[in-house]
């Protein structure tokens, strides 16, 4: 064999693992399944990959860390500790969001002291976090802690705080004080991710205007020692040369200049040095995160106000309606506070909420993705404003109902918003009466890149045309929706459609409407992806 021929023999040899893992992001791994009244419930079936791994030694070693880097306790309790414990090296992500974790000792055992673990999910009821990832673990990249509703365990909170080089940080189902907020969140100069998730409730932070000249904070030192302080007193304390012995007297003598006083001097220095240090290091101004999601409806204003005047970094907010929310006043925050925000999405059903943010949302704002129930001219009159800076706009219905006003106010957006490069709907109620509407006038996208329609027309079996699996990687690219409401269908509507199901010729009359927008090169309804070649 020549020198020419071996160097192509190792480099197709170096190609067989990317090939072999393409070929198992097509094997799907985890499966939706329906159960009762339209519920979801996700079943872990290996057999695809486990096959697949059967065909050779090299497929074997290149798919099985694909097999086990997701670990979630919750539908894989069935797995044999011994099977775990072997493979327990590739896990990358980890799930521990269901209680009975407490109770199955071999799987604390399988996982003690394993630094591998980039993700966790854990909830606050579950076995002590120290056995799991021992106690100087501090490389997790992200983090999703939930609970009941209550405050978070003392212990999990400093895990929670330990975890300084965390980059997302997701908390759900917890109550948060003002001092628990402080040591989670003020420490991680690493953090561009922040979810603060469904049925958080955060307390004490209606006093934030006055709290710097009077507050008593604690600082926690090595996880087990609190020493009540502030900058102030400790100045007070060192300063004080007539302060009282442990004997009881007091101390007037006058220190000599020498070598002992020089280095008493320097200790009182260095400790007053420190204590400032931790105190600024523990409550700094600012924090590095932007991207922030805010989903929870429990969440008041006074901690609004806190967290917008803390994140004015911010690229990336998502919020949603709270209760007894004034969106004119958080709006206002926003602007303020969080100049950057490039997108924003705004999930809300209350239409003068919806309309408040859209009028007074940042000018920096070039992505508006709205998760609402309704559309009305008014609204529409606040997105055309921004016409000539949006690039990207979509609007999530979800199932929806039909309306041919709202039909109607879509249309008049595709004609003013001429500068959108993307532009995607959602919504599963519509049928006949979206084709009748919206392809009844041309639309003014003349730099229109990307279409993405969702929920107008599923995609079933007819005659001949099978289904054709769609891995995970390609819905993720893509940003296919897994919805509950994209779920719900059975087996059976999916192959006996009957009367009322949509036809395919939607694709083609949709591609015969947008085939003179110039620069458009990608088209998807669903999951079926249409490309037309730029010339």
């Amino acid at each position: 064999m020549t020198t020419d021929a071996v160097i192509v023999s190792r480099d197709r040899a170096l190609m067989i693992p990317e090939i072999v893992m393409v070929i198992g992001s097509f094997l799907p791994l985890f499966e939706r399944a329906e159960s009762g009244l339209h519920g979801l419930v996700t079943k872990w079936n290996p057999k695809h990959l486990l096959s697949a791994a059967a065909v050779c030694k090299v497929w074997r070693q290149t798919l099985t860390p694909v097999l086990w880097q997701i670990y979630d306790f919750a539908i894989m309790d069935w797995v044999p500790s011994s099977v775990l414990t072997q493979n327990i090296r590739h896990v990358r992500h980890l799930s521990l969001l269901d209680t009975k974790h407490k109770k199955n000792a071999d799987l604390w055992e399988a996982l003690t002291h394993h630094k591998h673990i980039n993700k966790l999910e854990v909830h606050d009821a579950v076995f002590s976090v120290k056995r799991l990832l021992g106690p100087n673990a501090q490389n997790m990249k992200e983090l999703k802690v939930s609970g009941n509703c209550t405050r978070m365990h003392p212990f999990l909170l400093l895990f929670v705080e330990r975890q300084v080089a965390l980059q997302s940080l997701e908390l759900t189902r917890v109550k948060i004080t003002k001092s628990d907020w402080t040591r989670i969140v003020y420490n991680k100069p690493h953090l561009k991710k922040l979810i603060i998730s469904q049925q958080c409730e955060f307390v004490g932070f209606e006093d934030d205007d006055d709290e710097d000249n009077n507050e008593t904070s604690t600082v926690h030192l090595k996880g087990d020692q609190s020493v009540g302080s502030m900058a102030m007193d400790a100045v007070a304390n060192t300063d004080n040369t007539n302060a009282p012995t442990s004997s009881g007297g007091g101390s007037n003598k006058r220190k000599s200049v020498d070598e002992g006083a020089d280095e008493g001097s320097n200790k009182r220095r260095r400790s007053q040095d420190s204590g400032l240090n931790l105190l600024s290091a523990r409550r700094p101004e600012i924090l590095p995160v932007t991207h922030l999601v805010l989903s929870s409806n429990r969440l008041h204003l006074p901690f609004q106000k806190a967290i917008f005047k803390a994140s004015p970094h911010v690229e990336k907010l998502e919020i949603c309606y709270t209760h007894k929310a004034d969106g004119t006043t958080i709006a206002s925050l926003v602007a303020e506070s969080c100049p950057r925000i490039r997108h924003l999405t705004l999930k809300s059903r209350r239409q003068p909420w919806t309309l408040a943010m859209l009028e007074g949302m940042p000018q920096s704002v070039e992505e508006l993705i709205l998760h609402t129930g309704q559309l009305d001219l008014d609204m529409v009159a606040a997105i055309k404003d921004r016409k000539d800076v949006l690039t990207r706009l979509e609007l999530d219905f979800g199932k929806g109902s039909k309306g041919k006003r709202r039909l109607e106010c879509i249309l008049l957006l595709l004609q003013a918003c001429s500068e959108l490069r993307e532009f995607t709907y959602h919504n599963h109620a519509e049928g006949m009466l979206f084709q009748e509407v919206m392809f009844k006038k041309a639309w003014n996208l003349p730099n229109l890149r990307r279409l993405h329609f969702h929920g107008i027309a599923f995609r079933a079996q007819y005659n001949d045309l099978s289904r054709v699996p769609v891995p995970n990687s390609w819905k993720k690219e893509n940003r296919v929706r897994n919805h509950r409401c994209c779920s719900t269908r059975t087996a059976g509507d999916i192959d006996h459609p009957g009367n009322m199901a949509p036809s395919l010729l939607f694709d083609k009359a949709l591609l015969d409407h947008v085939k003179g927008l110039p620069n458009l090169s990608e088209v998807i309804v669903t999951e079926v992806k249409y490309r037309k070649r730029l010339n």
